[in-house]
């Protein structure tokens, strides 16, 4: 299975990361939040689409918030 050797190599690099000492702690909160994501998909699950509507939706308005000024 490709998908699940890349999903763990992609795990494997972000730990790396993680392991770095100048690491900002963003950068860190993001790097688990991502391998958090990425471990809890089982193999062939597609990726959830909760909240992308809102997201969306809200990229929106921030832009039409830069446009008006």
């Amino acid at each position: 299975m490709p998908d699940e050797w890349e999903r763990a190599r992609l795990i494997s690099d972000i730990s790396r990361v993680l392991n770095e000492p100048a690491t900002p702690k963003e950068t860190r909160t993001a790097c688990l939040t991502l391998i958090g994501w990425l471990a809890r998909r089982k193999p062939g699950e597609q990726p959830h689409a909760l909240g992308i509507d809102e997201a969306r939706e809200s990229e929106r308005r921030i832009q039409a918030r830069k446009a008006a000024r």
